[in-house]
Formats: structure tokens, C-alpha cells, sequence
């Protein structure tokens, strides 16, 4: 839509004054969608106006069409976390610096005016680089009208300003970004309007407070609180996780609760945190809508390889291994050529992951072009009791573990040591999986693709009476630690170099 068409919208309601086109959906069929958000509620006469101003513009093959227009106001705790969220995403560097009461925000004759109030050591780099022109900018695509910001110097120093010298591990600052998708036709039950964007369920777990969630109703219960008085759950399902909603009945909702049913496709807002570790949802403004119908859910987008490594460092394989390994000195397969590997086994409190069990021992070993270089080794605090039946098996007990870091403190080093690597280990299905769970509360997405020296052992070893690590390494008189991750890793190191040796080839 041409910004004269806009202008025009505009200049016909003093209501719609800041309106702005959010989406415009085309079809083939002669359909045609316009999505619109405005700061002010607009009202049948001014939707008319807006439907008879696009029915003149546009071509008339375009027989059907929709005009829909969404309330969305810039209120204070909205616009600051908005300020936050766009420094963790495009000044990490500060944002460190900057809290949410950090920032107020007022609005004065329809202009959003905020302020930060920042410490000395940061005040600068704000000016110097013209960060209140970017947040602007930013605030008018996310809100309607206009915003205008200025920056309070406090005269403090919170943290060493050489800092903002210093190159930055991004990962220290980057946030882990939900997945959004939009729904179309929001009519509002009870509540406030609900703008027509949606979180995916699947990312509930990477935030808390105000939430929004779109989905069908796959089931309805009543409950009773403890005093008696009834409460409903709704079961809300988007394709991507089912979360369990409570609405708390007032007079209004009592009534309003009749109209809908399972199958019902609903967006809702509401407060979302944790209780005895699960995720407590309460449901405050509910409306009906419709959901896309060719929705694919997109991969969550992972956070960025870290520019260094901050708790476990890489340590070359010394010597006398690699001489060991390669007693008899032999070529290195061409397959092997331009390549990285890296070999991964973990020790576990239990192989569930999704029922709680954890990861207790990372071990890894590197394989370029065709050579063990390196290893990657550390114990992790699982944050969990080890049984006695886990220390029997792998030799890690509670005091082991009781000054190791937690998983999500080694995961940014461990993505940086297997980027641009091909991922490997005996029964991947459990390590890569178990890997994979556990880093996704961290932000970090492995997408490396994965050999299996199982299968490829099965593959090349035809006849053996099993295929567990311990068997077909003895085959090639290969010596371990069995159950202790590093051991294994290089273990399953030396088996791929011998595997390929005898197939010449790799199973990728």
C-alpha cells in the first residue's frame, strides 16, 4: 500500500489519526485481507470508511474484502521491555547496563516520550552513536504514533568501562528469541483486545509474564479451588506443545464460557510462570480467531557460535596418545580430507531425558583431516541425586559432581566446539538427543549433521555376536575405560578411523 493511500486512511477519522498497515493478504480467488493496528478503538463507521477508501484503490478482481483493525496501545511496561529487548538484539555491548527501572516512559499529547537513566560509563556511547534515533525507530513499527527519547546521565559507574572496549562474547548478552505466528479474524470474547500475534507454545519455557498463545481447544475441565469456588482449564494446542490455561470465573465470564467448545480456535493473554517447576498459565483476555491454515512451524533459530570458550577450554591429545594410536603408521583415507569430526559420548543420571534425568560428563574428541588433534572434557553438576546405580555403572558420584558447572554453563563452549563439525557417536539416538534437549532452554539449536559408528559398525562388521561399544573396539584391540565419557569418546574416535579404513569410505 502506497504511503499517500495511508495518508488518506488517516485524514478520514480523528480516531484513526496513527493507524498503521500491519499485513495485506492477497489470493487468487479474489480475496483480499487488510490488516491494520491503531492506538485508538476503531469503530464501525471508521472501518466502513477504511473498507470504502481500499475498495477504490485496488483492482476490482478483488471481489471479498476484509478490513480488520487491532487496538494496540504503548503503555509504560509494555514500551520499556519493548527498549530492553531491542538492546539485548542490536546493542549487547550496553545492554548489560540498562535495567527495566531503568527506563520510564510517559505519553504526552499522543507522543510516546521515553527516558533512560543511565550510568556514566555508558551515557557516551548512547550519545556518540545515536542510539535513542534507533530505538525510535524501532518503538513506531512495534506501536502506533510517534516516540521521541532523551538520556539521563545518573553521574554513576556501574561496572568497568573499558568493557565497552573490549570485544564482546555475544553469547553473554544474546536472548534466545521466541517463535511468533499470526492469526487472523480476533473477535473478543471478554478482556482486553488481543492484537493478532501469538507465541508459539513450544517456546513457553523461554519466558514468563504476559504472554499470548493461539491454538485449538482439545479439552475442557472444571476444577474447584480450595474454598470450592470453580475454575475451568482449558487445553490450548497449536501444533507445536498444548499448554493448560486457567480461567478464574467472574460474572461475565461465567456467562461467555458457554460459547465456546473443544475444536474452538482461540488466542488468549494471560500471566504465564512457574510453579514447582512447571509452567502455571492463568487466562485474562480470551478471543476467538482463525488460524492459519498452512501452518508450518519454522525451526527455533539458535543463538550465535560464542566468540570464545569461558568454562571448558579445548586440550590437544598429547603425543604419546597419538603415537599409540597410530602404532603402524598408515595414509589417511580421502574421505577424510577437508573434513572435522567431532566424537561425543555423555554420562547420564538415566537415560529419560524428558522425564528429568540430566547430564553428568561431556567428553568429546576432534578428528581433522583424519587426525585425533584435540578433546573437550568436563564433569557437569547435574542439579539432581546420582544413584548408587549410576555411580556403580560409570564411577561419578554427588561429590564429584558438586563443584562442576551446570549444563547450561558448559553448552555455549561445547556449540563452539563441534561448529562446522560432523557429529559422531556410538548410539547417536541417545547422545545427540539427550544433548539436543537439554542445550534448548539455553538457546542453543545443534543442527550438525550426525554419524552413527552403530550402524556403520553393523555396516562393515557383518556377523558379530553384538555391536556394543566395548565388543567391536576390542575387534580392533582398541583399550578403554568403559562409562567414562571421555574414554569412550576417544574410543569411538579411534573405531570411525578404523570403520572407514576397512570401507574406504564415510556412511554420510
Amino acid at each position: 500500500m502506497s504511503t499517500n493511500v495511508l495518508l488518506e486512511l488517516r485524514s478520514l477519522s480523528p480516531e484513526l489519526a496513527n493507524l498503521k498497515i500491519k499485513n495485506i493478504i492477497l489470493s487468487k480467488s479474489g480475496n483480499a485481507t487488510f490488516e491494520f493496528i491503531c492506538d485508538k478503538a476503531v469503530y464501525l463507521e471508521s472501518r466502513k470508511l477504511i473498507l470504502d477508501k481500499i475498495r477504490s484503490v485496488i483492482p476490482r478482481f478483488f471481489t471479498n474484502v476484509t478490513i480488520n483493525v487491532t487496538k494496540i496501545v504503548a503503555d509504560g511496561e509494555l514500551v520499556s521491555r519493548e527498549i530492553i529487548a531491542y538492546l539485548l538484539s542490536d546493542h549487547m555491548s550496553v545492554a548489560h547496563s540498562v535495567k527495566l527501572e531503568d527506563v520510564s516512559f510517559l505519553n504526552v499529547a499522543g507522543v510516546g516520550e521515553y527516558t533512560l537513566s543511565l550510568d556514566s560509563d555508558i551515557y557516551g556511547y548512547f550519545y556518540d552513536n545515536d542510539v535513542l534515533d534507533d530505538i525510535s525507530a524501532h518503538l513506531e513499527e512495534c506501536f502506533c504514533g510517534k516516540f521521541k527519547g532523551k538520556i539521563k546521565d545518573t553521574g554513576k559507574t556501574r561496572s568497568d568501562v573499558s568493557i565497552l572496549k573490549e570485544k564482546v562474547n555475544t553469547a553473554d548478552y544474546e536472548t534466545i528469541k521466541c517463535r511468533s505466528f499470526d492469526v487472523n479474524d480476533v473477535v473478543k470474547l471478554w478482556g482486553e483486545e488481543i492484537n493478532g500475534r501469538a507465541i508459539y507454545i513450544a517456546d513457553a519455557e523461554l519466558v514468563n509474564g504476559t504472554v499470548t498463545f493461539a491454538g485449538k481447544i482439545v479439552a475442557i475441565n472444571q476444577k474447584e479451588t480450595k474454598k470450592g469456588k470453580p475454575f475451568y482449564i482449558l487445553e490450548i494446542d497449536d501444533s507445536t506443545g498444548i499448554i493448560s490455561g486457567k480461567v478464574f470465573l467472574t460474572k461475565e465470564k461465567e456467562k461467555k464460557m458457554e460459547k465456546i467448545n473443544v475444536g474452538s480456535q482461540i488466542i488468549v493473554r494471560g500471566e504465564l510462570s512457574s510453579f514447582n517447576g512447571m509452567p502455571s498459565y492463568k487466562i485474562d483476555d480470551l478471543s476467538y480467531c482463525e488460524l492459519p491454515t498452512d501452518f508450518k512451524p519454522v525451526e527455533r533459530e539458535s543463538k550465535s557460535v560464542p566468540s570464545e570458550y569461558s568454562v571448558v577450554f579445548p586440550e590437544p591429545i598429547v603425543e604419546a596418545t597419538q603415537s599409540f594410536l597410530f602404532s603402524t603408521e598408515r595414509a589417511v583415507e580421502p574421505c577424510m580430507i577437508g573434513k572435522t569430526f567431532v566424537v561425543l559420548d555423555i554420562e547420564t543420571t538415566g537415560v529419560h531425558y524428558t522425564e528429568g534425568d540430566k547430564i553428568t560428563e561431556i567428553g568429546a574428541v576432534k578428528i581433522v583431516d583424519g587426525k585425533i588433534v584435540d578433546k573437550f572434557q568436563t564433569l557437569v553438576n547435574p542439579g539432581v541425586k546420582i544413584s548408587q546405580e549410576i555411580t556403580n555403572l560409570t564411577g561419578i558420584d554427588d561429590e564429584m559432581v558438586k563443584d562442576a558447572p551446570s549444563f547450561d554453563k558448559v553448552v555455549p563452549d561445547l556449540f563452539k566446539y563441534v561448529d562446522g563439525a560432523y557429529i559422531v557417536a556410538h548410539n547417536i539416538e541417545f547422545d545427540y538427543k539427550f544433548i539436543k534437549f537439554m542445550s534448548k532452554e539455553s538457546g542453543y539449536v545443534f543442527k550438525n549433521e550426525g554419524i552413527d559408528t552403530l550402524a556403520f559398525s553393523r555396516e562393515v562388521l557383518k556377523g558379530m555376536k553384538n555391536y556394543k561399544l566395548n565388543t567391536v573396539c576390542g575387534h580392533f584391540g582398541i583399550e578403554f575405560l568403559h562409562h567414562r565419557a571421555l574414554s569412550d569418546a576417544h574410543a569411538t574416535a579411534k573405531l570411525l578411523l578404523e570403520l572407514v579404513a576397512i570401507k574406504k569410505s564415510l556412511p554420510i
